[in-house]
């Protein structure tokens, strides 16, 4: 990255008036700090990403890894892992899945109303398909100076859009993310578009 160079920073959350407070601070104060890089902010636009309706087919992927874990009933001697054994290939996908579906819940328990169904509630699968693109390790600087060094994984999900549960089911992945540690930014999805490469 060179002086001068424009970037797009995307913000996600199911939250809308917690966008409203962080855009309105960025347009006041308009300098950020991604680590020791200074940006100015000069605009900011809402974005509202939809799957669709019933009927429509798309791709989302993953824009940063996937922190997976393997649920417990998925390994064979769960005595001999802590709770965070990163998901590998070889613990199947059923199990990457189970771990997806699984946190998908808790946040659609967060944010969504309890009259939904949520996506364990429902027939799976969340999505038609899927394409490992990498799987990778990470060093991740959390505060105090302490670094954690992750296994994540990108993908590429194609999708159909079942119906309506499932449409709230894909857009809620797209605001908040899949798999474990959103927050720190794993798990970020994007729609991929007609025209992307």
């Amino acid at each position: 990255m060179d002086e001068g160079d424009k970037r797009q920073l995307l913000i996600a959350s199911p939250r809308e008036e917690q966008l409203a407070h962080i855009t309105a601070d960025l347009l006041e104060n308009q300098e950020l700090h991604a680590g020791t890089m200074p940006f100015r902010v000069t605009d900011a636009q809402p974005l509202d990403p939809d799957v669709g309706p019933p009927g429509t087919e798309g791709v989302l992927e993953t824009a940063t890894g996937v922190y997976a874990v393997t649920p417990p009933q998925f390994l064979d001697d769960p005595d001999e892992h802590d709770d965070e054994t990163f998901w590998r290939p070889d613990h199947g996908m059923e199990a990457f899945f189970e771990h997806v579906e699984t946190q998908l819940q808790r946040n659609h328990d967060r944010f969504m109303p309890n009259s939904d169904l949520g996506p364990k509630e429902v027939d799976p699968p969340l999505f038609e398909s899927y394409e490992m693109i990498k799987k990778y390790w990470l060093d991740v600087q959390l505060s105090g100076g302490t670094e954690w060094t992750v296994l994540v994984s990108k993908w590429r999900f194609p999708y159909r859009v079942r119906d309506d549960h499932h449409r709230r089911h894909l857009n809620l992945a797209l605001d908040v993310g899949i798999g474990r540690r959103t927050p720190l930014g794993f798990g970020f999805l994007n729609k991929r578009q007609e025209n992307d490469e």
